[in-house]
């Protein structure tokens, strides 16, 4: 199958900044899949053309630039015939990751396509079509376990490491929402003062803290005292990657829940974390799309994890992608579309700060396929 690939710089409303450093802009990759039908579509039929996004793990050392030929070279090897067989989507995996083994965002980005391709020829949401237990039985995934919840309601919203004011400020603007994530991990005097200001700026709303592996064993056990008693509710990555005994180790004391991010790249790194955690934050760029990100929900679910749907900075695409396995998940981090602005996929970036889940309407993801910008093209979407 043919693919169109589109590089894209992703701006962001605010500097966003984690214990890894400050972003002010990020690229990604948006493809388009095309399964060869005259101008997309068939004439009797819906568009049979798929969108994915190529969002790359800075951490892992992957560029948006790299995805594109990547992405090609995969897309070269895949039949239209695929579209039609779950199990075949989902199989293709092995071969995606042979030829992208480094890089789970270009393979995320034809992933994601084939799925909404496949959904968007059936006439449907994606959404519902994984919804569908027959689909996920084809797929080779056990329905039952992947039915085990009743879903995420609402997205938490990002308050990102920045000056202490500025942090304040945007929790001030967001203190209507439900649910806030505090990116710290810069040093526990400022973690304290930031922990503080945010909670005292948006008194009612549940916290989370995310500290991106920014803190010691020492730092964690410090600043527990301060986080329990602003009724913070869920601690996301607090050690650096690679030693889940260290994990273990603080998640038998610590009495909130601890969640891996960093740690669970893929399916094969869930079982390791059984016992160990309370949950995972499941990311299509980390995973390699929706396929590895359904097989990692089965394994949480086999394994007593609960599940985080989460996101990197992502355009619409990437978003929609997310939110069609929120049914799957207890909770979501899928906030992206209010911390860019003039995202160049409809329906754009929005500035009001809502708690709803960045769903769309139509079949498929509910982006129109033909709304994928010329290479390079800087023209944004309307800002809803």
């Amino acid at each position: 199958m043919d693919l169109r690939t589109a590089l894209v710089t992703l701006r962001l409303r605010h500097p966003f900044g984690l214990s890894r450093g400050t972003v002010s802009e990020l690229p990604s990759l948006l493809v388009r899949l095309d399964p060869g039908d005259p101008d997309g579509a068939a004439a009797d039929g819906p568009d049979r053309r798929g969108l994915g996004e190529a969002a790359p793990v800075r951490y892992l050392g992957q560029s948006a630039a790299a995805a594109a030929p990547l992405a090609v070279a995969i897309a070269a090897e895949l039949a239209p015939e695929i579209l039609t067989d779950p199990r075949a989507i989902t199989a293709a995996g092995a071969r995606m990751r042979e030829l992208a083994p480094a890089h789970s965002a270009a393979r995320c980005a034809v992933d994601t396509a084939l799925w909404d391709a496949a959904a968007r020829a059936r006439g449907l949401p994606l959404a519902e079509l994984l919804a569908d237990p027959d689909v996920l039985d084809r797929a080779g995934l056990d329905r039952h376990v992947l039915s085990a919840t009743s879903g995420a309601a609402v997205t938490s919203y990002t308050i990102a490491l920045d000056e202490l004011p500025a942090m304040a400020a945007r929790a001030a603007a967001a203190a209507h929402l439900p649910v806030l994530k505090i990116k710290l991990g810069k040093d526990r005097d400022f973690d304290r003062a930031a922990a503080r200001a945010v909670a005292a700026a948006a008194p009612r709303a549940r916290l989370r803290v995310d500290a991106n592996g920014g803190w010691t064993p020492d730092d964690v056990r410090d600043l527990l005292p301060l986080l329990v008693d602003l009724g913070v509710e869920q601690l996301e990555q607090p050690l650096p990657a690679g030693r889940p005994d260290l994990l273990a180790a603080l998640a038998r004391d610590c009495p909130l829940p601890i969640y891996a991010d960093e740690d669970v790249q893929g399916p094969a790194d869930v079982a390791a974390l059984r016992g160990r955690v309370a949950g995972i934050n499941v990311k299509l760029m980390k995973c390699g799309g929706i396929s590895p990100a359904l097989a990692m929900i089965a394994a949480a679910r086999e394994n007593g994890l609960r599940v985080l749907v989460g996101c990197m900075i992502e355009s619409r695409v990437g978003l929609a992608a997310g939110a069609a396995l929120a049914r799957l998940a207890d909770e979501a981090d899928l906030d992206a579309h209010m911390l860019t602005r003039a995202d160049p996929m409809p329906p754009g970036s929005q500035e009001r700060l809502a708690p709803d889940l960045p769903r769309l309407c139509g079949p498929g993801l509910g982006v129109p396929p033909g709304a994928l910008p010329a290479d390079g093209d800087p023209e944004p979407a309307r800002v809803a």
